[in-house]
């Protein structure tokens, strides 16, 4: 029973950080869209009323990821508890099977987000 648990854990958790990684990929994309569009208009001096409806929307999805990414940080730390409910402490100890550096609040790393190359 033990063992199912453990691959049950082990099936989850690289689709667990596969979702987290896609979260911020997709956030990333849409932010640099919605500076695109602003950029654009402001570099072709159409009026703020062009495109505003679009921008908005894009705006709104980026606040909508960002929920979502918090929504996912909030639940990547319940797997201390989901491992103790599952019986698995001993196999992974006190703490989540995930790595120090999976941890937001423990991480030193910078991630740089991808810019526009100038036109």
């Amino acid at each position: 029973m033990l063992k199912n648990r453990r691959s049950a854990v082990e099936a989850v958790t690289p689709l667990f950080r596969s979702a987290e990684a896609s979260n911020d990929i997709a956030a990333a994309d849409a932010a640099s869209c919605y500076a695109a569009l602003l950029r654009a208009r402001v570099d072709n001096r159409l009026s703020v009323t062009t495109g505003a409806e679009m921008i908005g929307k894009m705006f709104e999805a980026i606040r909508a990821q960002q929920l979502a990414r918090d929504l996912m940080r909030e639940a990547h730390l319940t797997t201390p508890e989901v491992i103790r409910d599952m019986g698995l402490e001993r196999m992974y100890g006190d703490s989540s099977p995930c790595p120090p550096t999976d941890n937001p609040f423990t991480s030193a790393e910078v991630v740089t987000l991808p810019t526009l190359a100038a036109a």
